[in-house]
């Protein structure tokens, strides 16, 4: 008898498990019952208006049919390349010149004695600042893919996103060294889509972006890594997505400026990597970013002039926005 009784009591027991899970696995969970692994873009998109230390003070909106790069000369004259040519302005907005060029470039930059520096596919073209072309430097590799050029007085630095690589020249195209190539004390430089970004410091030294470690680097003119600063986070002190920061450019007090594919954000980190603030919030502009991976991806862009403004490359609009501290 007291056999039959724990056979019937289990039996019961197994009845209400059973019961129990068919009944959740049917009528689910609460509509109203929140995922804590969603992942939310618009609540990064979300910035607390007291962190902005910036404002837009003006903007530059070009009859140029698209433009892919900005650069300040030592002058504040702001230079856009873009299709078949380039556009110079005045800080005040208004144009200086411009010429036309073989190609449209990805990037531009300008040296010390004004000459211009393109980025055209997979290699470098020199123009003086009447627009006659200098020199075409020859390609390196067949995987070439131009995205940012920083130059040093007579060395210029020049960002291959197609070989993963910063190579140095002189200023006449001759290759002096190979930064970033992967050692036994280097991983490499990380590049899941064809962004690539470098500039000069306040000390003259060389940072690289390398967007898929979210990290900025310091390197000797050797391609020794000297230090590096920055975290994968999807707080807003560090970089979020597959490969973030994708551009950045530096003031002249040595803090860094920081663009985020995706997030359409624009910060501010001291010169240890600390974040400051944020420059600009996603409402500042006008096209929704996308993590693509392709060549032919909208280009945004980041330049500083010598007074401490920032330029941001808005190119859905194909505008150029000047923010200053409020």
């Amino acid at each position: 008898m007291k056999q039959k009784l724990i056979i019937l009591f289990s039996l019961l027991l197994l009845a209400a498990v059973v019961y129990l899970i068919s009944k959740d696995l049917f009528n689910g969970s609460s509509k109203t019952e929140k995922n804590p692994c969603e992942y939310n873009l618009d609540k990064l998109k979300a910035i607390d208006t007291s962190l902005i230390k910036y404002k837009e003070i003006r903007h530059f909106k070009p009859s140029m049919a698209s433009i892919t790069g900005i650069a300040i000369d030592e002058n504040s004259n702001v230079y856009m390349a873009g299709t078949n040519g380039v556009l110079i302005f005045d800080k005040g907005g208004n144009k200086i010149s411009g010429f036309i060029a073989d190609s449209t470039a990805n990037c531009i930059a300008i040296a010390p004695n004004k000459e211009v520096y393109l980025g055209v596919g997979n290699h470098i073209e020199k123009y003086n600042q009447q627009g006659s072309l200098q020199k075409k430097w020859e390609t390196y590799g067949r995987k070439g893919y131009v995205t940012s050029i920083a130059v040093r007085g007579k060395d210029v630095f020049v960002a291959d996103a197609g070989n993963r690589l910063v190579l140095h020249y002189d200023e006449n195209g001759n290759l002096l060294n190979v930064i970033g190539k992967k050692s036994k004390d280097f991983i490499g430089l990380i590049i899941p889509s064809m962004y690539l970004d470098v500039a000069i410091g306040s000390f003259d030294d060389l940072w690289v972006v390398n967007p898929g470690k979210h990290e900025l680097e310091n390197f000797s003119d050797k391609g020794d890594l000297r230090s590096s600063w920055g975290v994968p986070s999807m707080q807003l002190e560090g970089f979020a997505g597959c490969c973030n920061p994708i551009h950045f450019s530096i003031l002249p007090n040595g803090y860094f400026v920081t663009y985020e594919k995706g997030l359409d954000r624009i910060k501010l980190y001291n010169q240890a990597g600390k974040f400051d603030c944020v420059v600009a919030s996603p409402a500042s502009f006008t096209g929704k970013s996308e993590y693509h991976c392709s060549f032919a991806t909208m280009v945004n862009d980041l330049a500083v002039d010598p007074q401490g403004n920032i330029y941001a490359l808005d190119a859905t609009s194909n505008e150029v926005k000047v923010f200053g501290k409020k």
